[in-house]
């Protein structure tokens, strides 16, 4: 059989490598498959986005009572 390699560059969306959050192979089917860790950029922005939110509507709901 043949061996045939491929190289990739993985981009987020926002423009950060993710080459070092990425792996690859082949599965114990013999099926190759790639793996990319989400970018820790967006994470981090989501998450900030997220607790805002949240403590946004605790403010919301406290103000009610």
């Amino acid at each position: 059989m043949a061996e045939i390699r491929i190289e990739i560059e993985v981009w987020c969306s926002c423009g950060a490598g993710l080459c070092a959050q990425s792996q690859g192979g082949v599965d114990r089917r013999g099926e190759p498959f790639i793996v990319v860790e989400p970018c820790e950029k967006c994470l981090a922005r989501v998450r900030s986005e997220g607790y805002d939110d949240g403590y946004e509507a605790g403010q919301a709901r406290s103000s009610v009572r």
